[in-house]
């Protein structure tokens, strides 16, 4: 992927305005093990993301019916 000389607005705005990071978000990102993919994957495959009615996000186990109920 060729350098780019320019930022475009977006990502001059998440300079300031985006989230935390630790290193620079701009520089080449890590490359990824086999057992991460493979850890990755079995994650995504086990857990539904579930949001409630106030919005909020819980990972739910798949095939426990996804209850959400609570405080």
């Amino acid at each position: 992927m060729p350098k780019k000389q320019r930022r475009d607005m977006t990502e001059w705005w998440l300079t300031y305005l985006g989230p935390a990071q630790v290193g620079n978000i701009r520089g080449p990102r890590k490359v990824l093990t086999d057992d991460e993919v493979a850890r990755d994957t079995e994650l995504q495959q086990q857990f539904d993301r579930v949001v409630d009615a106030r919005g909020r996000t819980f990972l739910v186990e798949r095939g426990t019916g996804g209850s959400t109920t609570g405080s």
